[in-house]
This record gives C-alpha cells, structure tokens and sequence, in this order.
C-alpha cells in the first residue's frame, strides 16, 4: 500500500514571482496546501525533503503527512512544475485528502513471469502502463504486478485481469476489457518493409562517395 511521509513544511505568509525566486535561491520549493479540511495555505518545503518524499515506490502518489498550526493532515501531491532545462520542481500544489474519501489516481503495472513467456517466438507489447482507479488514500498500491506467465503468440491480459488485486471498494476508472499486454507475433524483414511501403515511407538513397563519386563526376565532365 501507498507510503506515508513525514514532509516538513513552513507556512510563508508572502507570495509572488520574487518570493518564489528568493525561495528557489534559499533550497526551498514553493507551494500551496488545500483540500479536505484546510483553507488554502501558501507553504514552502525544502527541496532534498520533497525530491527524496517523491522518490518511494509509492511515487507521485505517497502520502504526505503534512502538519500546519498543530493539526496534521494527509496529502497528495499534484500539479508539479518543473524546470524546463534543469528538471528541478518550480512548485507544487498538495491536496489535502480524506483517508475514507477515495481519490482518483493511476497505479504503475509491472509485468512479472517474461522469463516463463511461451518460447513460441512471441513479443511481448505492453500497452497499459498505468491503471486508473478511484481507492481510498490509504488503500493506494505502489504497483499492480501481472504475471504473463505462460502466454504465447495472440494471448491477451486485460483491465479485469487486475481487478482481483484492488483493495475493497476501490473502483476502476477505465474499462474492464481494455488490453494491457499482448503477445504478438514477431514480425519478418519483408513485412517490415511492406508496412513501411504502405505507409509511405521510402528509405532516402545513400549519397555517393569515393571512387563511385568520382565516376559520376567523370562521367558528367
């Protein structure tokens, strides 16, 4: 199940660009706390404690323990901005939550038994990484393994075949019989070739060069 992270914050009583950037300066990464049971609080967390909070199993969705003015609340973290060059945060918004109230969010699906997978020639095509799913905070799962276990050349694993593994109440946010994984035959150096033809793309012409170059040269002298 999901994580829970004790993540220091300070309530700042200023806002603006000129905060944010003095803050960014001092290693501290700006942002706003609201949600269930909190009027929206501008804070600002230090940035080793937030990048190593979000670096868990639980990833994008550990769960924060936030304390403000004696109360602690729990929280998400969402909205993240970023960097464009560096990839450092710039500033993230918390979402207080609910622990009975489920939320919406998306579950990474990590394939297991590739090694027991049909020697048929077979390639495994994973098209669903991640699994929505609306669950209660606390019920959150850091992943879904699905075994591939046994499958060969046109198996397919679906949505529902995660189903069994959610918590009791959580709900799917995606339909039951969308594919997760397939098994796809492996495709020849001819059919390649054909599809390429098929959708138009032409492998450019190699320029000339040496003595190939200098025979066109001769030949257009």
């Amino acid at each position: 199940m999901s994580n829970q992270i004790d993540l220091p914050v300070e309530v700042r009583t200023e806002t603006g660009k000129g905060v944010a950037r003095r803050l960014r300066k001092s290693g501290r990464v700006p942002a706003i706390i609201y949600g269930y049971a909190i009027e929206p609080t501008p804070i600002s967390i230090d940035t080793l404690a937030l990048f190593h909070a979000l670096r868990t199993e639980a990833g994008a969705n550990v769960l924060l323990r936030i304390e403000i003015g004696g109360e602690t609340h729990l929280a998400v973290a969402r909205d993240r901005q970023f960097h464009p060059v560096r990839g450092e945060t710039l500033h993230v918004d918390l979402i207080a939550v609910d622990k009975d109230t489920p939320i919406a969010v998306e579950v990474p699906i990590h394939l297991v038994g590739e090694e027991e997978v049909a020697s048929d020639g077979g390639v495994v095509n994973q098209i669903l990484y991640t699994l929505p799913i609306q669950v209660r905070p606390t019920d959150v799962p850091n992943y879904l393994e699905l075994s591939i276990a046994g499958m060969g050349i046109g198996d397919v694993r679906r949505v529902e075949d995660l189903a069994s593994r959610l918590a009791e109440g959580a709900k799917l946010d995606i339909e039951a019989e969308r594919t997760v994984v397939t098994i796809n035959a492996p495709v020849s150096e001819a059919e390649m070739e054909a599809m390429e033809e098929g959708a138009g793309i032409e492998a450019e012409e190699p320029a000339l060069v040496g003595d190939e170059t200098d025979e066109v040269e001769q030949s257009d002298a």
